[in-house]
């Protein structure tokens, strides 16, 4: 079943391509309904969930009878009304954040560039505290890791590739507070060490490349269907989803392979110790 957030996504893109299958303009299927334009447009846009009765009348003018079909667009508006546990977080977060987990909770492949510092997925709670301007969104961000890796013992289908920049893996966000970067490499460690994960660095040698314009984070649902998160906003364009998906892809043939750059990490804890 979907989320609503990946819901309400799946149910805008069908009704518009319902929209114009039909030929319909938005101000055509707007009078009909005895809707404003503005509130077709919304739907459309997904910045407002359709009520179950509406999609009913409409689905009906779009002359969409067959009863399969129906429910599964009439559950995916359910969806979209549904609680989530990132709902209590929302006094304090953005709403492109609450966005973004909600796609990140259902995506079936993670890929992370991080060329500052450890990214949310990975930071311990020392280090969230550290680099996190409010105790409660500390606390948001241990349960979206809580929710993310619980996927694994359900055996929801989930990979996630990280690429690190080195300096990193020496960036210490409470300097001379040493434990607590060890403890930050030792967990990075383990989790590279999962059979779905594939965490690596990306070393001084490789010279400049375009992972240098900053982090970012893709998200993929399947084959060439993705959002990008990038500059605390969500992009949707099949373009540039496909254009960082080849970044991703440069980076990873920059980096370290698994095994060296866990040997690395392991290198750098022993000196801090």
């Amino acid at each position: 079943m979907s989320g609503p957030i990946v819901g309400k996504r799946r149910l805008r893109a069908e009704l518009r391509r319902l929209r114009r299958e039909r030929e319909l303009t938005q101000d055509l299927v707007a009078a009909e309904m005895e809707w404003s334009l503005s509130k077709l447009i919304r739907i459309e846009n997904g910045t407002v969930a359709i009520s179950v009765s509406d999609l009913r009348s409409l689905l009906a003018y779009y002359r969409v009878h067959d009863p399969r079909t129906v429910d599964e667009l009439l559950a995916l508006a359910r969806a979209a009304k549904r609680r989530m546990w990132w709902d209590e977080f929302r006094p304090v977060l953005s709403t492109p954040l609450v966005t973004y987990v909600g796609f990140e909770a259902e995506a079936a492949r993670v890929g992370e560039w991080a060329p500052v510092m450890f990214p949310t997925l990975l930071q311990t709670q020392r280090y969230a505290h550290a680099t996190t301007d409010t105790e409660r969104r500390v606390e948001f961000h241990l349960r979206r890791q809580e929710e993310f890796f619980s996927r694994e013992a359900r055996e929801d289908p989930l990979s996630l590739q990280v690429l690190l920049d080195e300096s990193v893996l020496r960036r210490n966000p409470v300097p001379g507070d040493d434990a607590l970067l060890v403890d930050q490499l030792e967990h990075t460690i383990e989790v590279a060490e999962r059979p779905y994960a594939d965490v690596r660095v990306v070393p001084p040698g490789a010279g400049y490349h375009p992972g240098w314009d900053g982090d970012f984070t893709l998200l993929e649902f399947g084959a060439d269907d993705g959002v990008l998160w990038r500059g605390a906003l969500l992009w949707e364009e099949p373009e540039l989803i496909k254009a960082y998906r080849e970044l991703l892809d440069r980076l990873t043939e920059k980096a370290l392979s698994q095994e060296a750059t866990i040997d690395l990490l392991r290198q750098i804890a022993g000196e801090l110790k």
